[in-house]
């Protein structure tokens, strides 16, 4: 059968257990849920419709793309015998009353057919496993199947679907990917919920929710909204309207029933197919609509095609905060989100489900901005931020370890005013930011000293980065993504509240910022299994409040922050790129990059006023060439090596402790016990 890919990710909450200082190392788990979901479906309830398979594939997929693949259902043996059915040669289902196994004598010789009595769901699901095996099915007559089977006690199968040979591309997942720097309009509607019936009763308001939603100025109790952030850190190129964009609710359900697309469900337990929350979170969908059917909203209903993205709010561990008692969470994540949005290959047609959901505590009476944030910037098509950290043992990937990013773990100084927008490389992806010079081993000679750049801060305009592509060892140039191993260089400076990066918190304000990316800007969703990698950050000496004395800044988690970073092998073995912070102001840093080949200054070089091995010192003193360095230089952060991702539960990385206490950094977990940081 052939079906479109959708994939979506869920998330982990920080480790509440922790330290401060080890926070910054945690590793957490994604689920990543692939799905078959219609082509080119023709109704609203077609384009529900949706199958979770065990993807296996040689090549890279990604939400749009078109699966076509063989599709297997396990049958009990026990069922098999209910409905007179038997194994083929071939290993598929015969018809056991005419088959050797079953067949009995007549009188004359030949043979007769056993009788039995199957009630009608044993009919038509015998009918259908006889006609359907060996066939090419639509993803509907299957999803009829395994409707069937659910019934007579056949569920919660996940079939594996094997790609051989490269993928369609569907071509209409990119619907919130930026290109050319046209504007698009951001269209979503969001059901919250509760159950009186299951004793449930979140605190949550729909004007709280418009709230947190809907931009009303500066004076605002809530600056911090949705229709803002996207507006500043898009540059204006997406627009979040309030007409495009309804709250429904407090929407009061069943607690326990069963719901068209995926049957039996428990909100009060969870688990209603007895393996996972499938049933639950689409049943929450189909509840919503028969919400609106009910209460005679058909304006809306026939809207439903139209708002891209269904966002649906419920406490999902409710039982546990009723308990009180130490029941285990439902679910360890505080949203769960498509990673981009499904499409259709005509673009005036009807369009897939394009899901959010979001894990709200009972007594919330809001909703974290940046886990929302973060969700729909998976529903455009973005990755997570993740961050290189190295000791003495070497360098790990910590998934959600960018602490600058919404797409990490970054969080805002003030919940109600403040936000953080999204990093360079995840900007640039998602065609909101463009490099202000695109740069690769052609355009970055080597012995030619320092080339400076002013690099603005990325509030000030979207041309605000250097994009340096270095060595493509490892990359598949083949891929049909076509990645390109990159380094970013952006400079960030936070605004006031309720403006651009005025969450970034002061220890990581005015900063230089470095990242990895190998995807580019081609418009489609990101690789789940590739982040953005931040690598380092950079900045100025500054003066010790306790002791006055000029050196680097030491920032929780990070150490002391240096002014350069040395890539070792940036363009091949031993051919390296140093990148330096010269200077800053509010708006602009100056950043200098130099390429090396030698480690150091020969007699050839010393006197032809380059600084060839890019230590920063002009030949006269520099110690290679007999000059004597007036400041003693800083150790290099660690190489540019191959990332790897980190083995849970990672090593804690040693650090020195600060001096004077440092402030919170970036508000990675909550004060408050059992209540830690969530990362979405």
């Amino acid at each position: 059968m052939t079906g479109q890919l959708a994939q979506s990710v869920s998330h982990s909450y920080a480790d509440t257990s922790t330290s401060e200082e080890s926070a910054w190392n945690i590793v957490t788990n994604q689920e990543l849920v692939n799905r078959l979901v219609p082509v080119a479906p023709q109704s609203i309830d077609e384009a529900a419709i949706n199958m979770r398979i065990d993807l296996r594939s040689e090549h890279t997929m990604i939400t749009g793309d078109q699966v076509d693949a063989t599709l297997a259902l396990d049958v009990p043996t026990s069922l098999a015998e209910q409905l007179g059915l038997d194994i083929g040669s071939g290993g598929g289902p015969v018809d056991a009353d005419t088959s050797n196994s079953t067949a009995s004598s007549s009188g004359d010789g030949g043979s007769r057919r056993v009788r039995r009595r199957l009630t009608a769901e044993q009919y038509r699901a015998r009918r259908m496993i006889l006609d359907f095996h060996g066939t090419r099915r639509t993803l509907t007559e299957f999803n009829d199947l395994t409707s069937v089977l659910s019934q007579l006690g056949v569920q919660n199968q996940v079939p594996k679907a094997v790609v051989t040979g490269k993928a369609k591309k569907n071509g209409g997942a990119k619907d919130l990917m930026v290109v050319g720097g046209k504007p698009l309009n951001i269209s979503s509607i969001t059901f919250f919920f509760t159950s009186s019936a299951c004793g449930i009763n979140p605190v949550l308001t729909e004007a709280q929710i418009k709230a947190r939603w809907y931009d009303n100025g500066d004076s605002a109790p809530v600056t911090a909204t949705l229709q803002r952030a996207y507006r500043t850190c898009s540059y204006n190129k997406l627009s979040f309207y309030p007409e495009n964009n309804l709250v429904f609710g407090p929407v009061d359900v069943p607690c326990i029933g069963t719901a068209p697309t995926k049957g039996p469900y428990n909100l009060r337990t969870g688990l209603g197919n007895n393996k996972n929350l499938d049933a639950e979170m689409y049943g929450l969908y189909d509840l919503a609509k028969d919400w609106l059917r009910r209460n005679g909203r058909t304006d809306v209903i026939a809207r439903l095609q139209y708002l891209r993205r269904k966002v649906l709010v419920w406490p999902w561990n409710n039982l546990a905060q009723l308990a009180k008692n130490g029941t285990k969470e439902l679910v360890g994540w505080p949203g769960m989100g498509s990673m981009g949005c499904p499409g259709n290959p005509d673009p005036s047609g009807i369009v897939p489900d394009c899901l959010t959901w979001m894990n709200n505590d009972l007594t919330t009476t809001n909703l974290d901005l940046q886990v929302l944030f973060q969700e729909l910037g998976h529903n455009i098509g973005l990755a997570h931020a993740a961050r290189r950290e190295c000791d003495a043992v070497g360098c790990v990937v910590n998934e959600y370890g960018d602490s600058s990013d919404p797409m990490g773990s970054a969080g805002p100084v003030s919940f109600e005013k403040s936000f953080t927008c999204f990093s360079a490389p995840q900007a640039y992806k998602a065609g909101w930011s463009s490099p202000i010079a695109n740069l690769n081993k052609d355009t970055v000679t080597a012995g030619s000293g320092w080339t400076d750049y002013t690099v603005p801060s990325m509030h000030s305009t979207d041309a605000n980065f250097l994009r340096v592509a270095i060595d493509q060892t490892g990359i598949n140039s083949a891929d049909r993504l076509k990645p390109e191993r990159a380094l970013f260089v952006a400079y960030r400076v936070a605004q006031p509240l309720g403006g651009y990066d005025s969450g970034l918190p002061k220890e990581l304000n005015a900063r230089v910022w470095i990242h990895e990316y190998n995807e580019t800007a081609n418009g489609w969703s990101a690789d789940i299994r590739k982040p953005t990698v931040l690598l380092t950050m950079l900045d100025l000496p500054a003066a010790d409040p306790k002791t006055k004395k000029i050196g680097p800044t030491v920032v929780p988690g990070w150490g002391p922050i240096l002014t350069k970073a040395v890539f070792p092998n940036a363009f091949g073995r031993g051919d390296s790129l140093t990148v330096w912070i010269k200077a800053k102001t509010n708006t602009s840093a100056t950043v200098g990059l130099c390429r090396a080949t030698d480690v150091a200054e020969t007699p050839e070089t010393c006197y032809d006023g380059l600084d060839n091995d890019c230590d920063g010192l002009p030949d006269d003193l520099d110690p290679d060439c007999g000059g004597e360095d007036p400041n003693a230089q800083s150790p290099p952060p660690p190489p540019l090596g191959v990332l790897r991702k980190a083995p849970p539960p990672p090593s804690p990385v040693k650090r020195p402790p600060p001096s004077p206490p440092p402030p919170t950094p970036a508000k990675v977990l909550s004060p408050k016990k059992g209540a830690g940081r969530r990362l979405a």
